[in-house]
């Protein structure tokens, strides 16, 4: 009999339990094209996805949805690249948890107003590799900021946040940081900002970290995950293949060495977080440094992620072009629904083993 036939007959006599979320990274600009989001909503009411990560706060620090905020619309940081209204009611009628991405310290419109920005030795803002002005971690005034920003965001009818950027700057030359406002380590200020957050927001937080924080503690860019995770909800592991060195988990075959590394950094992720916190990696749909990149690469890494017991993954593609991604989803999805199925197989024998034995059989 057909696998697919198989599984649709399980799931009909065994209820789905799909808590698995798979998800696809929007961009600003794609998330202001209706023709292009209908295609999004479309693979959700097919069941291939059933989450999108939108940018609110982009990578430059623009605020894509509009904002009301004083000080955003000061420092003209309030663009309006999509309608969140559009997108908070339809994201919830095609079925799909809207998740907003909001780049923390990363940010060319607050960093260069007042005394926002991190500074050279001489004085002068400094700007990273692309050219591009970070805010002081440190700063309280940069926390509060944020704080405005997320909360106007979960008033917008958002209810799950994903910090990007939230992290001191490591691309450019660093050695000529000179930072203000310091207080404790670099840690602490990402610690305290996390406290801040948790204390004054009612959504579901989740930080996105370096695929490598989840093996050892990266202090420098303040992303140590057995101290950040006492605050969030969802650990969100960059764990793209092509950024790890070569030489680990260094396997023949490449699928193979990606789905070791998803597998064993969603475990050894699991091991640092407190109790409940949840681990969905984002999931290299790029071909940056990939030999074959094709839908067995991408889901080599999803079924890393579903073997290892993570909550779910995200697919990042810049320019939000998934068409490779596609055909490696529908896997994960008849995965999922065989695992399921099977679970569900499972404690219905169980519990009918139980009944059976509270029966008198003489």
């Amino acid at each position: 009999m057909n696998l697919c036939v198989v599984l649709v007959l399980l799931a009909q006599c065994y209820p789905e339990t799909d808590n698995t979320l798979r998800g696809v990274y929007i961009n600003p600009y794609q998330a202001n094209k209706k023709e292009y989001l209908e295609e999004i909503f479309a693979k959700g009411d097919s069941g291939l996805i059933n989450a999108i990560v939108v940018d609110f706060k982009s990578d430059y620090g623009f605020l894509a949805y509009g904002s009301e905020l004083e000080l955003a619309k000061k420092i003209n940081a309030a663009k309006k690249h999509f309608d969140v209204d559009y997108l908070v009611e339809n994201a919830a009628e095609h079925n799909l948890k809207l998740i907003a991405r909001i780049v923390c310290f990363r940010d060319n419109y607050l960093a260069r107003y007042k005394k926002f920005g991190i500074r050279n030795d001489s004085g002068e803002i400094w700007l990273d590799n692309k050219g591009v002005a970070w805010t002081n971690p440190f700063d309280k005034k940069v926390h509060d900021y944020l704080c405005a920003v997320t909360k106007e965001i979960v008033d917008c009818g958002v209810k799950s946040i994903a910090y990007d950027y939230i992290r001191f700057p490591t691309d450019g030359d660093v050695a000529r940081i000179r930072l203000t406002h310091v207080k404790g380590s670099r840690v602490d200020a990402i610690a305290r900002f996390l406290e801040k957050v948790r204390k004054e927001i009612d959504a579901e937080i989740g930080i996105c970290v370096f695929g490598f924080s989840v093996w050892r503690k990266l202090r420098t860019e303040g992303q140590v995950i057995e101290r950040l995770g006492e605050f969030i909800d969802v650990l969100y592991p960059m764990l793209y293949p092509s950024h790890f060195a070569r030489d680990f988990k260094n396997e023949e075959v490449e699928p193979w060495r990606s789905y070791w590394i998803y597998f064993d950094s969603v475990k050894e992720a699991f091991t640092k977080l407190p109790t409940g916190v949840k681990v969905m990696p984002f999931v290299q749909g790029f071909d940056y440094r990939v030999q074959t990149y094709d839908e067995n690469y991408v889901f080599s890494q999803m079924n890393g992620v579903l073997s290892a017991g993570g909550d779910g993954f995200m697919i990042w593609n810049a320019r939000s072009d998934y068409s490779t991604c596609w055909r490696a989803l529908e896997w994960a999805r008849n995965s999922i629904l065989r695992r399921c199925a099977l679970m569900n197989q499972d404690n219905h024998m169980k519990a009918t083993g139980r009944r059976c034995q509270d029966r008198d059989l003489h």
